[in-house]
């Protein structure tokens, strides 16, 4: 536990260690005599240490240099195969996660960096705690600071929450003095903290900043971030009398211990007020073509411009961050170190595109095994006939990109490894989501807080509280607006299973359904992110063996290629071995 908590004292910077400076405040002109005081004395030194605190917590459950890359939750998730053959996840295909030193820097194999989330708070904290002493700053602007970095500290616990259950706490910047020998809280103390920090948050943070500082927190933010705790809270992986797995006397660390419908109540109400805010404040579902109970006809246009136009109505919060610039409150560089996340030949696998509905919001008949081959033209015949999101998300093979017609950078026989638009590879589809309309553009905005997120939420809530008419009503502003006639269900557990498939459309490679499926405790290793994944196969005409010209593919087929590992431990993930092992911290079960 020491080892995690040092991150969180302050001492390398009172002593004016310049690496130490660097690291935690990212200040870029920091000297070797710089020291917190120096640091807050003026508004521009804070700017730059509130730019380091947003650049490290924003980039929760994203990469960091500190935790897996190549697009890892996408390909634990189910959603895309992995490509390389040294691809990071192959680590997760044979044995899942291990509690033991994984790969690159981090502590264990698992999908983040334990310690990281640590380094993370103690930035905000530094700010928090600091902000007071900078003398060119009104005190309308430092209250404000003061709800973001709360609001941060609160966006890095859900991470974990979502994550590990209830993870170590800690309020402030701890110093050589203060114990650190900080246990897990319970799952219910994990979840007040980070409610409590929203609503602080919220009292305080603006409805809108100024257009420079577009990107960070307002009171909606710190809204949205409640909601989505407390609609992880009551979804059955941790709304439960028992745990998936048994932990003893420390159940309550991963489970509730009782099965609660308030808490679906509870989470109706934070998402209604997102809403609410959303709405007063100029945000909302981008819909031109259509109306309540109307499939939208500008449906293709609609969705790719919410996931792909920097700054729209929809999205909330982003990940904000042009790393060749060196600016914060600009736009996030996709090949950051190499660590990119749309990665060459990383395709969709049979398992996630049959959740695609057709246009006419039937589903689609694909083939099934080598026997039931069919010609390749009935392959793009199918692929032109699907939804407006599936079309503005991915591009099929042998078929120019629907996002950027015409332009010939993004034609199927242009698109090579490397770029963000990859041509062969595994998969059924490739992705070319966040790319609309983008031409040689390489950077993307990636959306953490969207407006179809609290819809979708509000369906599935009202669901569970048997309400259906706000189930429906919900859900089909979000099956509307992507050009499908409104879904009429009022079974629940069928209407269930509807509103899971939603979310894995609507959100496909926003980093949701990894843990989506977990919270939900669906059959993972059925195929849905684990077990068997099939991918599309293609035969070439005799004689030809250019995959890039349609006329020389012959037939496709679907086809077992690989097996993913899965334990009932891996629910939620595993805190590092070397945490464990000082006695202070107890293991999730099963590692």
């Amino acid at each position: 536990m020491k080892k995690i908590l040092n991150t969180l004292i302050i001492t390398c910077l009172l002593t004016g260690t310049f690496s130490c400076q660097k690291d935690f405040l990212q200040k870029p002109d920091v000297t070797g005599n710089s020291t917190v005081e120096t640091v807050f004395s003026t508004t521009v030194g804070a700017e730059n240490a509130i730019a380091a605190a947003y650049r490290q917590s924003l980039v929760a459950n994203l990469w960091d240099g500190n935790s897996l890359n190549n697009g890892i939750l996408s390909n634990v998730s189910g959603e895309m195969c992995y490509g390389e053959s040294w691809a990071t996840i192959l680590h997760f295909v044979s044995s899942g996660f291990l509690a033991s030193p994984g790969l690159e820097s981090n502590p264990a194999q698992s999908t983040d960096n334990f310690f990281t989330n640590y380094t993370a708070i103690r930035k905000d904290y530094l700010v928090l705690q600091n902000i007071d002493k900078v003398t060119d700053m009104d005190a309308t602007t430092k209250a404000y600071v003061k709800g973001e970095m709360k609001g941060l500290v609160a966006y890095r616990y859900l991470a974990m929450f979502m994550r590990y259950g209830g993870v170590p706490l800690v309020d402030k910047v701890l110093s050589q003095t203060d114990s650190l020998n900080v246990p897990r809280a319970t799952l219910q103390g994990t979840l007040d903290r980070i409610t409590q920090l929203c609503d602080e948050a919220a009292s305080v943070l603006p409805d809108k900043w100024p257009d420079k500082y577009a990107g960070r927190l307002t009171k909606g933010v710190a809204l949205a971030i409640k909601a989505k705790a407390l609609i992880y809270a009551a979804r059955p992986l941790f709304n439960a009398a028992t745990p998936y797995l048994d932990l003893g006397a420390n159940n309550k660390l991963i489970c509730f211990g009782t099965a609660d419908q308030t808490r679906w109540t509870n989470a109706i109400t934070a998402n209604e007020a997102v809403i609410a805010w959303a709405t007063a404040n100029g945000y909302g579902i981008i819909n031109t073509g259509g109306g309540t109970g109307i499939a939208n006809t500008n449906a293709f246009d609609d969705y790719a411009t919410a996931t792909s136009v920097a700054s729209n109505k929809e999205v909330l919060l982003a990940y904000k961050y042009d790393v060749a610039g060196n600016k914060f409150f600009e736009f996030y560089d996709v090949a950051y170190n190499n660590e990119r996340y749309l990665t060459a030949h990383m395709g969709m696998p049979t398992n996630f595109l049959v959740n695609y509905y057709r246009a006419d919001g039937t589903d689609q008949v694909w083939p099934v095994g080598v026997a039931n081959a069919l010609p390749y033209s009935d392959y793009a015949a199918k692929m032109q006939a699907m939804e407006p999101r599936f079309k503005a998300d991915n591009y099929a093979h042998c078929i120019d990109c629907w996002n950027n017609p015409g332009d010939n950078a993004w034609k199927y026989a242009n698109c090579g490894q490397g770029q963000n638009h990859n041509g062969s590879g595994s998969g059924d589809a490739q992705s070319t989501k966040y790319y609309y309309k983008a031409g040689s553009r390489t950077w993307f905005e990636y959306p953490l807080y969207r407006m179809p997120e609290f819809y979708l939420n509000l369906a599935e809530a009202y669901n569970e509280t048997g309400n259906t008419a706000k189930a429906l009503l919900n859900l089909n502003i979000v099956h509307n607006r992507a050009g499908l006639q409104s879904v009429t269900e009022t079974d629940q557990t069928k209407l269930r299973k509807i509103i899971q498939r939603e979310w894995a459309i609507e959100f496909y490679n926003e980093n949701h359904r990894y843990f989506d499926v977990k919270h939900w405790k669906l059959d993972v290793g059925n195929g849905i992110a684990a077990g068997q994944i099939n991918e599309f196969q293609f035969t070439f005409v005799p004689g030809q063996t250019n995959d890039r010209i349609a006329a020389n593919l012959a037939t496709y087929y679907d086809k077992p290629t690989y097996i993913v590992y899965w334990h009932p431990k891996m629910f939620l993930e595993p805190i590092p071995q070397t945490e464990i092992d000082k006695g202070i911290l107890v293991q999730n079960p099963g590692y």
